[in-house]
């Protein structure tokens, strides 16, 4: 279980380590800055009940087309679109305009980077991964610690629906010093248990610092959803 928990503690480090994000390039990649997760000792000595321990499943991440709005303080809104399906992945960032495109070729992996005002764009050879294991801005923001809901500093505050999917709220508070400093609201996907939604205020001030949320998904999509003609633009080979 904990090399499990380790591999799935992104949300503390998006949520606890806001160092900075970034929601507004293709793949919607955030900077999680500095973390140290929390021990196995730790986690363990907890007073919980062993079946609020979240289980996810993770094989939709195979195959799968999805939005989902992201807003920071620092960059903005916007509103990405995924797919990904066999040798194809794409992510299209409405605020850029930025069409991020990968392909699986023999042994190595195309990454396109369109311009879909410019109708330009460039190509990268990429030889050390696979469309297997490419992770999505999603994925990333998504991702969620299996002992999130019996950590002491979360309660569980209602149902509601993302993404018309049904999901259970909770509320994280983080203090300093006795004070709180920031609050987040976390919604977790009932049926696959990521998060699908997520808001953070800074407690002081009740300003929203970032969110995500869900919008539309799908699971097991064809590879023709995922696929791009790329012909329409004047590619460059970096």
């Amino acid at each position: 279980m904990q090399k499990r928990f380790s591999a799935l503690a992104l949300l503390f480090i998006l949520i606890f380590c806001f160092a900075s994000c970034n929601g507004n390039t293709p793949e919607g990649n955030v900077d999680f800055g500095d973390y140290v997760l929390p021990t196995e000792q730790e986690t363990v000595s907890l007073n919980y009940d062993p079946a609020q321990v979240l289980d996810p499943d993770t094989s939709w991440q195979k195959s799968y087309a999805l939005s989902y709005s992201y807003f920071d303080k620092k960059t903005g809104q916007s509103t990405i679109t995924e797919g990904k399906c066999g040798k194809y992945y794409q992510s299209v960032d409405s605020a850029t305009n930025i069409i991020t495109y990968l392909t699986q070729e023999d042994g190595y992996m195309l990454q396109y980077m369109l311009d879909k005002q410019k109708r330009a764009g460039t190509v990268t050879v990429v030889t050390d991964t696979t469309i297997d294991s490419v992770y999505s801005g999603f994925v990333m923001l998504s991702v969620c610690d299996p002992y999130f809901p019996v950590y002491k500093n979360v309660t569980k505050v209602g149902s509601d629906f993302v993404g018309e999917r049904s999901a259970t709220r909770y509320k994280q508070v983080e203090t300093e010093n006795g004070e709180t400093t920031r609050i987040a609201y976390i919604w977790i996907d009932d049926a696959l248990q990521f998060a699908s939604k997520c808001e953070l205020y800074d407690a002081k001030t009740q300003e929203l610092l970032m969110r995500w949320e869900l919008l539309d998904f799908t699971q097991n999509v064809t590879e023709d959803r995922v696929q791009i003609n790329t012909d329409p633009y004047n590619i460059a080979t970096e």
